[in-house]
């Protein structure tokens, strides 16, 4: 299985992203080299902290699926680190795929850690938790700076034609506070420098 291409943020970036969504129930995923686990999750946790002003907490998966979902139930902080997927097979991707559900939380969501193998796996075996994250999947491009001029233009091309609308229009609408309340709207207004528009 290929991974899709995936869109490379640098942390800094990815941070400002989870920042420009609104405060309900979202989840993005980071695929990220096993050997810059502990440091991703360690800057992610305080940077998440500082930015969205919430608890953080890492979950490991190494337990196993169903130690995962216990796990996430019986959390009670507002935002969840999932990590350490790299022992698990197809099946246990497969039964992901029907907790999806479990991850609907009344809290502020996650993201889910991944290397490059366990979201060929994901991508593979638990195709409908790969859609629902699909939107806010990114590649950690640890060290980079910001996007260049040229990704920032395909990123915004992208979401101009996902939503139909011009930059004007969603500044129009986000001027008047009617903008819908989906995080790529967020993602937009980042990308065009105007976070002065953001809802918090």
């Amino acid at each position: 299985m290929i991974l899709p291409s995936l869109l490379r943020v640098s942390l800094d970036e990815f941070l400002l992203r989870l920042r420009s969504q609104p405060e309900s129930n979202i989840w993005s995923a980071l695929v990220v080299s096993p050997s810059n686990f502990d440091e991703v999750i360690e800057d992610l946790q305080s940077g998440i902290e500082i930015l969205a002003e919430c608890e953080v907490s890492s979950v490991s998966g190494d337990a196993g699926v169903l130690q995962l979902c216990h796990d996430i139930d019986a959390s009670s902080v507002d935002y969840l680190l999932l990590w350490n997927f790299e022992s698990w097979h197809p099946d246990a991707w497969r039964q992901l795929d029907s907790f999806r559900s479990r991850l609907n939380r009344q809290k502020r969501g996650g993201v889910v850690i991944l290397s490059s193998e366990s979201a060929k796996l994901m991508v593979a075996n638990a195709p409908n938790f790969f859609s629902w994250l699909s939107p806010r999947v990114y590649s950690l491009n640890l060290g980079a700076e910001f996007l260049t001029a040229e990704e920032r233009e395909e990123r915004l091309s992208a979401l101009r034609e996902w939503s139909g609308q011009s930059d004007a229009e969603v500044i129009a609408l986000a001027e008047a506070k009617e903008l819908p309340a989906y995080p790529e709207y967020g993602e937009w207004l980042l990308l065009l420098n105007r976070e002065d528009l953001i809802e918090r």
